[in-house]
Formats: C-alpha cells, sequence, structure tokens
C-alpha cells in the first residue's frame, strides 16, 4: 500500500495524559493539570443548552456552523464572511495549511511552540522552519529572527501569543512592528488560544489589524476559559478572501450539533469568563510561588498554566506524580529536556494537593 513519504516522518502529536494512563497504579480518578483545561467546567446555562442539543443529536448538524458564525460575527463585531468555526484549532490550522502548502513550501514558527503546527505542515509536504527564541529571551518569540528566516517559499508564518507551552506574549508595538515588516505574500496566523486570560494592557487584540492590509488570519477557542476542551470549537476570523477558500476545503459537518450550541450559549456567559479569569490568575501566581519555594525555575504566564524547570530527573518527577494521580505535561514531545513541565491550575485544593503530593516525591528521589 502506497502512503506518501511526508506521513511516513511524521512524528505524531502526543497528547497529555488521562485517567488511562493511571489503571496501573490502581486508581480510579486523578487531578489533570497537563492539558491547560478550565476546572471549573462549562458555566451552568452551557451546560444547559448542551443538554437541550441531544434530542437533535440523530440528525446532521448545520453544515458550515451558520448559526454559531452568526454568533460569533456579532460578539465580536466582524462580518459573517470573515468567520470561519472548526473542531477545534487544530482542524482550522490542518485547513489552513492543506489551502496553502504545495510541497516543499515553508512554514515558520517559534520553538519552543505549539507542535501541532508543525505535524499539519509536514503532513501537507511543507517544511518547517522552528526559530528559537534569543538567548536574552529564550522562550518567547524573537521576531526578527522569524521575519529573517521568511523565504522565496514561505507561505505561513505562525505568531502564538500568548505561547503555548511557555506563557509569554508580545505586545501590540511588537505586533505593529511585524506587520509593517512582513511580506505582502506571506499569511500571518495569529493564535490566541488563551487571549482571554490576559491581563497586561500592552496585549494586543488581533482582531484590531485585520483591515492592515496584509494577510492576517486569527484564531481563538472555545477550549480553555469556557471550558469546552472535550467539544472541540475553534474558530476564525480573516479575509473573506481566504475565509472562503478554507470554508470549500473543510468537511461538510466539522463542528456537531451539541458542540454549535454550547459555543453559542459560552458566548453570553461572561460572568463565568470572568470568574475562571480570577482563579487562573490566584491559581497559577499561587504554584509558581509553590514551585520556585520547591527550587523550581518558572518563567512568567500569561496563560492557565505555568511553565516551569524541575530541579530533578523529570521522568522520575511525572512517574512519581502519576502514581499518586497528579498529571503534568512533560515537555520533551515538544523539544524540550525533560525536566521542563507545563503546569496547569486546578482548585485551590487541587493544587495544594498537588504540592504535597510533589514533596513527597521529590523526598523520594532526591540524591541522599
Amino acid at each position: 500500500m502506497y502512503v506518501r513519504d511526508a506521513v511516513k516522518t511524521l512524528n505524531p502529536y502526543r497528547p497529555g495524559q488521562t485517567l488511562n494512563d493511571l489503571k496501573r497504579f490502581g486508581l480510579t480518578s486523578c487531578v489533570k493539570l497537563g492539558s491547560n483545561e478550565n476546572p471549573l467546567g462549562p458555566a451552568p446555562e452551557v451546560r444547559q443548552a448542551m443538554l437541550e442539543a441531544l434530542s437533535e443529536s440523530r440528525l446532521y448538524p448545520d453544515p458550515g456552523s451558520p448559526r454559531l458564525r452568526e454568533g460569533l460575527a456579532a460578539h465580536y463585531r466582524r462580518r459573517v464572511e470573515e468567520t470561519i468555526a472548526g473542531a477545534g484549532i487544530d482542524d482550522l490550522l490542518d485547513l489552513t495549511a492543506r489551502c496553502l502548502l504545495d510541497p516543499g513550501d515553508e512554514l515558520v514558527l517559534a520553538h519552543p511552540g505549539f507542535v501541532r503546527y508543525a505535524v499539519a505542515a509536514k503532513a501537507a509536504g511543507g517544511v518547517v522552519k522552528a526559530v528559537p527564541g534569543s538567548p536574552r529571551a529564550p522562550y518567547a518569540h524573537d521576531l526578527e529572527a522569524m521575519l529573517a528566516a521568511i523565504g522565496p517559499r514561505t507561505r505561513i508564518v505562525v505568531l502564538v501569543n500568548p505561547n503555548n507551552p511557555t506563557g509569554s506574549m508580545f505586545t501590540a508595538d511588537d505586533l505593529e512592528r511585524w506587520l509593517a515588516r512582513v511580506p505582502e505574500d506571506v499569511l500571518t496566523i495569529l493564535d490566541e488560544a488563551y487571549f482571554e486570560f490576559v491581563e497586561d494592557p500592552a496585549y494586543p487584540d488581533g482582531l484590531d489589524y485585520l483591515e492592515r492590509g496584509k494577510p492576517l488570519v486569527v484564531f481563538r477557542t472555545f477550549s480553555k476559559i469556557h471550558s469546552l476542551a472535550g467539544l472541540r470549537v475553534g474558530f476564525g476570523f480573516g479575509p473573506p478572501e481566504l475565509i472562503g477558500f478554507l470554508d470549500r476545503a473543510r468537511l461538510p459537518f466539522n463542528v456537531n450539533v451539541v458542540a454549535q450550541n454550547a459555543a453559542l450559549a459560552a458566548l453570553g456567559a461572561g460572568e463565568h469568563v470572568v470568574r475562571s479569569r480570577r482563579l487562573a490568575r490566584t491559581e497559577t501566581a499561587f504554584l509558581a510561588r509553590g514551585l520556585a519555594e520547591r527550587g523550581w525555575r518558572t518563567e512568567p504566564t500569561h496563560t492557565n498554566f505555568v511553565f516551569a524547570e524541575a530541579p530533578l530527573p523529570g521522568g522520575a518527577v511525572a512517574e512519581g506524580l502519576l502514581s499518586r494521580g497528579f498529571i503534568l505535561r512533560p515537555l520533551s514531545g515538544f523539544g524540550l529536556p525533560d525536566t521542563f513541565f507545563r503546569v496547569s491550575h486546578g482548585t485551590r485544593e487541587q493544587n495544594e494537593a498537588f504540592l504535597r503530593a510533589l514533596d513527597a516525591v521529590s523526598a523520594e528521589i532526591a540524591p541522599a
């Protein structure tokens, strides 16, 4: 059977661990602090919308999610023809790669960064240029170096703001300078999956830059602050011509009926967003302090997770915590040493229990 070489050489995306991984320890519950999920769960009105939508589950969903796109356009004050919905940002980035990349075309992204972009580009036959951060800021986007990496066959550059898995951000001034210098024929994907968590006034709202005359698409998600990760709903805004091409290439029923209804309800759940943002602010700070007190090196974060380096062997730390029912995200799959972790916040009770478990694990594996 013939399989394209581009697919044979893919390193598949490795998602965070799940309860399934704990069965070998005889555990039936866990605290997941590895996938940046909102511990509050969906807002009550969103749960109700999900229940009501179950009665429609025997029917195909509306192709192209027209009601959701209309709701998104109204909520964010954009035109419907600038709006697209997908089964998470993953779906939208796959669509974009398939529509823009011919074999040998390039996608530029930051390292460390969200590895699914590299998978999508390579699956389309594209070439990935991963640009590390600068010596001064190794875990942030080096926008100057990313501009320098653009060549004649570069079709897409991905900017993730705030960045996953590092939590860093770049400012409105940075984005202004980027758009002034990026070539006219290169699409900038601005991934803002975590934008609702940012409280820095220098942070740019990507939607304010869609009319600057440079190809730009902004991707967002209902997975994080709205706590709909399991339903897979992402959305994007961009030039109507590009959105039209993405719409032609998408699967006809890419967002299921429960997800569409839940996402529409989530747009009106403003109190839940405020509560989730407040929890993220207090609990990421609590975790960062707790980790620093235990000798971990942490970076400032503008998200709902902490990017940190352990002072002990990462594999032993992860395994010891797993045996106690706590899941973190080791970042070796993101091209970092196994001592690096992404630690999502939980509730205060969960975070305190995690730190106690970390103390026990550290005592077991620390050198005598």
